[in-house]
C-alpha cells in the first residue's frame, strides 16, 4: 500500500452513478472496473462535525488499483485519491 492523500478532480458517464475517470497530477486516469464500493458513516461526533465518506477500489487503465474516497459532508465536498493498493483487493483488506 502507498498512502497519497490528494485532492483530485472525479468524472462522471452519469449521474449518479460510480466515478468513470479521474485527474491527479495533471494526469487522466480511465476507470476500468470499480471492484469495492463502502460507505463510511460516522455517528459518532456531532452532526456539524461528522465525516461521512464514500470509498471506491478501482482497477485504471493502467492496471493499477487505487483507493479513493468522496467526502460528502459536513462542508464542502471533494474527493481524495486515498491509496495506491497493490495484490488483492478484498473489502476491507489492504493490499501488499
Amino acid at each position: 500500500m502507498k498512502f497519497i492523500g490528494e485532492e483530485i478532480e472525479v468524472r462522471f458517464g452519469e449521474e449518479p452513478g460510480p466515478p468513470r475517470s479521474f485527474v491527479w497530477r495533471d494526469r487522466v486516469f480511465h476507470i476500468e472496473e470499480v471492484l469495492v464500493i463502502r460507505r463510511k458513516l460516522d455517528f459518532r461526533r456531532a452532526w456539524w462535525t461528522r465525516r461521512h465518506r464514500d470509498f471506491y477500489t478501482v482497477l485504471v487503465h493502467t492496471g493499477q488499483v487505487f483507493e479513493l474516497y468522496f467526502h460528502r459532508g459536513p462542508g464542502r465536498r471533494y474527493w481524495v485519491l486515498y491509496k495506491e493498493l497493490t495484490g488483492d483487493p478484498e473489502p476491507g483488506k489492504d493490499r501488499e
